[in-house]
C-alpha cells in the first residue's frame, strides 16, 4: 500500500498547481517552506525575499496576534507569512481576478497544511478594489492591534501614476481605528510624507528600486 505524502511533501509541492507557474515559498513561522504560486503574466507581484525578511525581522513582536492586512494582496505571500508567525487574522484585497485565484488556491494549501500540525488560520478574502471598499464597515479594522501593509503597482506604470497620493489621502482620512502600523512598499526614490494624518513616519529601508517606510500612530 502506497504511504499517503506527509506533511512536508505537501509543502515541497503546491497541491494541484500548475507546474509552469513560478514558486516561491514560506521564510519562516509554522508554515516554513510552504510553497506559493503566483502568475508572473499577472499586474502583482510577489515582494522580494530580502523585503519580506527585513519587514518581518523588523515587526516581528508586533506579528503575533495582530490582525494583518493587505491592501494590494496578490498572491497572499506576505498575509500567509504573517500567519505563520503567528497573526490571529489576516485580510486580503485584490481585485484582479486570475490575481484572485491564485490568492484563494494559495491559502487554501495554507489551511490544509496548517490544519495538519493542529493550527488553525484565519483569514478573510475580498476580489475587490481597496480604494472602493469601506473598510470600516469590517469587524477587523476595530481590533487594538492591526497593521495595514500596503504593496501597490508601482507608479511608474501604466495608469498608475497618481496611486501613491491617492493612498496618502485614504490614510490621512482614516478615522479612529485599530490600525496601528501603516507600511508602504514602493517605488524607491519617492518623496514619501513625514506625516500622513495622525500617522508618523518612523523608519525607512531601501532594497534596490523597492523601499520599506513605516508609520506608527502617534499616542
Amino acid at each position: 500500500m502506497a504511504k499517503a505524502p506527509s506533511v512536508k511533501a505537501q509543502m515541497i509541492k503546491t497541491k494541484g498547481a500548475n507546474d509552469k507557474q513560478p514558486r516561491f515559498h514560506i521564510q519562516s513561522g509554522v508554515l516554513k517552506h510552504l510553497k506559493l504560486i503566483w502568475n508572473a503574466k499577472s499586474s502583482t507581484r510577489p515582494t522580494k525575499s530580502i523585503v519580506k525578511e527585513s519587514f518581518f525581522n523588523t515587526m516581528k513582536s508586533e506579528i503575533v496576534d495582530c490582525v494583518f492586512i493587505e491592501g494590494f494582496g496578490g498572491c497572499g505571500s506576505m498575509g500567509i507569512e504573517a500567519l505563520s508567525l503567528g497573526a490571529s487574522e489576516a485580510v486580503f484585497y485584490e481585485i484582479d481576478t486570475e490575481a484572485y485565484k491564485i490568492l484563494c488556491q494559495n491559502l487554501a494549501n495554507a489551511k490544509n497544511v496548517a490544519q495538519k500540525l493542529g493550527k488553525i488560520l484565519k483569514f478573510s478574502t475580498f476580489n475587490a478594489d481597496f480604494f472602493s471598499t469601506d473598510i470600516f464597515t469590517q469587524g477587523f479594522i476595530h481590533t487594538q492591534k492591526a497593521i495595514l501593509y500596503l504593496d501597490p503597482p508601482f507608479c511608474i506604470r501604466q495608469g498608475m501614476q497618481g496611486i501613491y497620493e491617492r493612498l496618502f489621502a485614504l490614510v490621512r482620512n482614516l478615522r479612529p481605528c485599530g490600525v496601528r502600523f501603516i507600511v508602504f512598499e514602493h517605488l524607491s526614490g519617492y518623496n514619501m510624507p513625514e506625516m500622513l494624518g495622525v500617522y508618523m513616519r518612523y523608519k525607512m529601508r531601501s532594497f534596490g528600486k523597492s523601499t520599506l517606510t513605516y508609520y506608527i500612530a502617534k499616542d
